[in-house]
């Protein structure tokens, strides 16, 4: 009930989301001031336990100095929900000695705590960092203390030591990648990565807990035994080559907890695991060498490399789970899917079926030249309701070719809509060339490659989208519904589309292939440049289609169509042209049944 408790307290604080252009950069969280500054694995927490100060963001992410100069955590703070970042300080190596101050400081999580915990209050911040210099000897998770929101920081000790990421037979003997949230009990818990166990298991993950709020651990530094439960293993594998990392915990109100990580090795592509503890986090799954279950979508996804993973409170009677990576991978050929390093996976708390997907906010830019680790280890931050998600990532881009970006789009879930008023957050492109303006959406390529981009969740089912279409040159454009397993190609995906032209509106099957089902005429036909309004209901097999000119108070034409095969239940909706160019505008979807 202490857990629930606070899982509840932690969802009180409303927001006001911030919307940025989708397959784009978002905007800047930090951009770096030269390309000296290496970046990547971003986090951001929203206050929530400090009083006047609950709605402030504070973030951080990782630093290195590519000259081998002394680097340090940035300490960055938005007021308005993100829309404006400035630097509150920085932290410098807090250790001595050779290496040190340290040019690398690592994977970095920010924690807030939601009650007293020993002598520290609700709202004191934790900042739990990797110092990993570059001659990598040597690996320290140290940790600070903030009581003033992130404005000053106490160094407080060495949490844990390992060797460095070099000299063992799989590649190392370091630790990596803290994590800290509260365990069943109440107690503080910090969930890592463990290679010290070479050459028996080239990594395993593992937690350790504090009952004072952090001060002393059940593991000393070197991993030894405290105080029970000592240093617990909760995932490896009896490969030795498997290495189970970088794990991060959603804890559901129920108190179970559910943690993703991916597993990496010998012909493996460190694809994304969950499994589930029932006991606040003492045991995991059947137990350690239970390697959980692979994170895989409906329609042949699997995320791949750092993921990340939060519970929401939107989208179901026991919400969801949601779920990002670098990587998404066709399960079939293990090829990078069109949605690569830009979805977000959705699965219920139970995690009984098959996952769906989202598009992330907006897609980052890749370039290996520019010491910008694009999308790796990508931040997951949603609003109190869980209706939108924010998603902070390095991106290739800015003046230095390198910036933290940050933007917020809906989570996947109904009722949705989209004005196109700030750009296009959360949509992923297949073919084309789109842009907003003025609240319209574009694609000005045109062709006979049917150019289309994809909103919404894999996993809706009975809906009804509304929105303006307008064709510019061409022949026609329209929406499609229920659409899954998208990519490049006039009919590559699976799917119902609805269009319309300069004579009809038409109401096709696409799954690789066109089979039209059903069709009416537009009353005096359309003129090119004119906007037309289309509405689709889709419940069970049943699809109803009408349209008139936008504006209108004609009576709507339209059909009722009830497919036989029932091919499609599920899916996002979308916007297509096909042999010309197009516009849109005014796009919302709503619960129908």
């Amino acid at each position: 009930m202490l857990l629930l408790a606070l899982l509840l307290t932690a969802m009180t604080t409303a927001v006001q989301p911030l919307t940025a252009a989708a397959n784009d950069p978002g905007d800047s969280f930090y951009t770096r001031a030269s390309s000296n500054e290496f970046l990547a694995y971003s986090r951001i927490i929203r206050l929530q336990h400090s009083g006047s100060a609950n709605g402030t963001l504070i973030g951080t992410f990782e630093h290195a100095a590519k000259d081998g100069t002394a680097s340090d955590f940035v300490i960055r703070t938005s007021k308005d929900d993100g829309r404006t970042w400035k630097t509150l300080t920085t932290l410098d190596d807090p250790l001595e000695g050779e290496n040190h101050p340290s040019d690398q400081f690592w994977q970095p999580f920010l924690f807030e705590l939601p009650r007293k915990m020993g002598e520290f209050p609700a709202g004191t911040l934790l900042l739990a960092g990797n110092i990993a210099p570059s001659e990598k000897v040597r690996t320290d998770f140290v940790l600070w203390r903030s009581t003033d929101h992130g404005a000053h920081w106490t160094f407080q000790s060495i949490l844990q030591t390992g060797g460095g990421s070099v000299g063992a037979p799989h590649g190392g003997s370091g630790i990596w990648e803290p994590f800290l949230t509260v365990d069943g009990a109440g107690r503080l818990a910090m969930y890592f990565s463990d290679e010290r166990r070479e050459p028996e298991y080239a990594q395993i993950l593992a937690h350790m807990v504090s009952n004072d709020g952090g001060v002393t651990w059940s593991a000393r530094p070197d991993g030894s035994t405290n105080f029970a439960p000592g240093l617990v293993v909760d995932v490896q594998s009896d490969v030795d080559t498997d290495r189970p990392g970088m794990p991060t915990v959603a804890t559901l109100p129920d108190g179970r907890m559910v943690m993703a990580y991916e597993i990496c090795g010998a012909g493996r592509n460190c694809e994304a695991h969950t499994k589930t503890s029932t006991d606040g986090g003492a045991t995991w799954g059947a137990g350690p060498s239970d390697l959980g279950k692979m994170a895989v979508t409906s329609d042949g996804r699997y995320l791949g490399s750092s993921p990340y993973l939060v519970w929401s409170p939107a989208g179901g009677p026991s919400g969801r789970l949601l779920l990002t990576g670098m990587r998404t991978r066709y399960t079939g050929t293990n090829a990078f899917s069109p949605e690569d390093r830009q979805a977000v996976f959705i699965n219920d708390p139970d995690l009984s079926g098959p996952w769906s997907w989202t598009p992330a906010p907006f897609g980052p830019v890749a370039d290996p030249t520019q010491n910008c680790s694009a999308s790796y280890s990508p931040h997951l931050l949603l609003d109190a309701s869980g209706r939108t998600v924010r998603f902070t990532t390095a991106t290739a881009t800015g003046p230095t070719g390198c910036m933290e970006a940050t933007a917020v789009a809906n989570s996947g879930v109904l009722p949705y809509a989209d004005a196109f008023a700030k750009g296009r957050s959360g949509w992923v492109d297949y073919g084309g060339c789109w842009a907003t303006s003025g609240g319209v959406l574009s694609e000005t390529c045109g062709g006979t490659g049917g150019n289309k981009s994809i909103a919404g969740s894999t996993g809706w089912t009975d809906y009804r989208l509304a929105g303006d279409v307008r064709i510019d040159g061409g022949a026609q454009a329209g929406f499609v519904v229920r659409a899954s397993d998208p990519g490049k190609g006039a009919d590559a995906l699976d799917g119902y589309y609805v269009g319309v032209s300069s004579r009809r509106i038409v109401l096709g099957k696409q799954n690789g292939a066109w089979r039209e089902l059903a069709q009416t005429a537009v009353p005096g036909g359309l003129a090119t440049g004119t906007w037309y309004h289309l509405t689709v209901k889709a419940v069970g097999c049943t699809l109803t289609v009408t349209g008139r000119p936008s504006g209108s108070t004609a009576t709507p034409v339209g059909f009722t169509y009830k497919d036989p095969d029932c091919s499609f239940t599920r899916g996002a909706v979308g916007v297509r042209d096909q042999a010309g160019t197009a516009s849109w505008r005014h796009v919302t979807v709503t619960r129908s049944g």
